[in-house]
């Protein structure tokens, strides 16, 4: 569908006191922006997350950081004593073992960033959401100059 057909489609639509609709959820599918979201479903959003959903998985990820080398690192002595032991009898599993336990700690050391990153960005994210609604209540006022609440807000759409 061109600009031009869209348009007056939302023209003649305006005139008969539909209200016109845009949809920010999904990737144009061809039609115009009129289309479902991938696989036919309803195109209401299909995210959506709470502060306090936000805050738990947070702590769950400063958790498993906290618990990431201790939990996966216990056998590191024992495994590194192992592959000595092997590499001294000059068995080749010696050489193995101790690279794969090198690569163990790697992802260890991978996953305890990734952990790290989770949770210092959902924590940012929350106290910079909850500073931007602080600053946004704050400074919204009506015509009379007068703080705009909640309950004033309620009036423009009940």
């Amino acid at each position: 569908m061109s600009f031009e057909e869209e348009w007056s489609e939302l023209r003649s639509q305006a005139a008969q006191g539909q209200p016109a609709q845009m949809r920010l959820n999904h990737a144009d599918d061809g039609s115009g922006g009129r289309g479902l979201p991938s696989g036919g479903r309803s195109a209401q959003p299909d995210l959506s997350v709470k502060s306090d959903e936000l805050g738990r998985i947070g702590h769950d990820a400063f958790l498993l950081y906290d618990r990431v080398m201790s939990d996966g690192g216990w056998a590191q002595m024992t495994t590194l004593r192992a592959s000595v032991d092997l590499a001294e009898g000059h068995l080749e599993t010696g050489a193995a073992l101790s690279k794969a336990d090198e690569v163990w700690h790697t992802k260890l050391g991978t996953l305890q960033e990734a952990c790290a990153h989770i949770s210092n960005h959902l924590d940012f994210s929350a106290k910079s959401h909850a500073k931007d609604d602080a600053e946004i209540a704050y400074t919204m006022n009506d015509i009379n100059g007068e703080r705009l609440t909640v309950s004033k807000i309620n009036k423009y759409f009940h």
